[in-house]
């Protein structure tokens, strides 16, 4: 049963927005799909990464609300990422493994009605790895990411370092602030932006589309 209390609107706007920018993104030359659910979206993670692949995970939540990291590693794919305990040097070489695997699975921080895919990061390997990697990429992304122009979603981008920082307990200017300052500084996080305006050349991109809120 429906907990939408207006008769399933929000799910069909939701899905009628998700079809248009999945359009857009397909016009671009990306494989796209839009899922209406966390569950549905990792069923297409599923179907895509074959068994025993080596897939790259850097710092993304959502890919971790969806389930993917428990999932993958049952299915005997090798999983890198390089969050949990480590030294210097393991995180370093976790982010080098991440770039490399057969797969790089991440999210974005927005991305626009158009299709544009923005992502801003500090340590650069994330946007490094989307922009260029030995392997397939996937994207999979929240449409509470979306927004209506370029311009709207570099805005949705910085906010999202927000959460992020206070997650990580970064003593950012915009944590203590609740909204983005453009600070500088040592604890800055946004310090690359990559805006991917269609996959780079040669490259197999993927992108899921989910009708809920996912990551920041």
């Amino acid at each position: 049963m429906s907990t939408d209390p207006f008769g399933g609107a929000r799910g069909k706007a939701n899905e009628a927005l998700g079809n248009a920018i999945v359009e857009a993104l397909r016009k671009r030359g990306y494989e796209a799909v839009y899922a209406p659910t966390k569950e549905e979206a990792l069923a297409e993670v599923l179907k895509r990464i074959p068994k025993g692949a080596s897939v790259g995970v850097p710092g993304s939540v959502t890919i971790r609300e969806i389930g993917a990291m428990e999932e993958l590693a049952g299915r005997g794919c090798t999983v890198f990422q390089h969050w949990g305990p480590m030294t210097p040097e393991e995180a370093r070489q976790a982010r080098t493994d991440e770039g490399n695997a057969d797969w790089f699975l991440t999210s974005a921080n927005a991305i626009s009605w158009d299709g544009d895919i923005v992502s801003i990061d500090g340590a650069g390997n994330r946007v490094g790895a989307m922009a260029w990697g030995r392997g397939a990429l996937m994207f999979v992304i929240g449409l509470n990411k979306a927004a209506p122009t370029l311009e709207a979603a570099i805005r949705r981008a910085r906010s999202a370092s927000i959460p992020n920082a206070i997650r990580l307990d970064w003593k950012t200017a915009c944590a203590s602030a609740g909204r983005c300052v453009d600070c500088s500084g040592p604890s800055r996080m946004c310090r690359a932006l990559l805006i991917l305006e269609a996959p780079t050349m040669g490259r197999e991109t993927c992108v899921i589309l989910v009708g809920e809120a996912l990551g920041y």
